[in-house]
């Protein structure tokens, strides 16, 4: 049988437990920037330019939550000495997915800017970010 897993000192227990609650709260913030980020989309603006302006405002406070969720889950992964189960991997794939969503988003909001086709940006915004809110959900729901 393999040995026991070895049982880290109480100060790594501490750092593990701190770096779990930025992580927690790191992904409670995206889900909620998730939902703003749906209500700019898909809110009604007097002019263009506000449309387009607040969604590049919003944007890299987006994906920095989005880096700190990935950077913190590294963080964890190390202190847990690399031990990789189902629930890590299916949380990195979860984030990755998200991730390459958001990515997809931003083309197709570069895309509808440049031909200022809003409409269609605005349903497949609809439709990517409640996906991408329920894949949010999934790992606690499956943990």
């Amino acid at each position: 049988p393999p040995p026991p897993p070895r049982r880290p000192p109480k100060k790594m227990i501490a750092y593990y437990d701190f770096f779990l609650a930025i992580h927690l709260y790191s992904v409670y913030v995206t889900g909620f920037l998730m939902l703003v980020y749906l209500f700019l989309t898909q809110g009604s603006f007097r002019t263009e330019f506000d449309f387009i302006r607040r969604i590049r405002l919003f944007l890299p406070l987006f994906y920095l939550f989005l880096l700190v969720v990935l950077f913190t889950g590294c963080l964890l992964l190390a202190l847990k000495a690399f031990e990789i189960d189902f629930s890590v991997k299916f949380m990195y794939l979860v984030w990755l997915a998200i991730f390459a969503l958001s990515i997809f988003l931003f083309i197709c909001f570069k895309r509808a800017r440049k031909n200022k086709k809003y409409q269609k940006f605005r349903l497949l915004s609809f439709f990517l970010l409640i996906f991408e809110l329920l894949l949010l959900l999934l790992p606690f729901v499956l943990g």
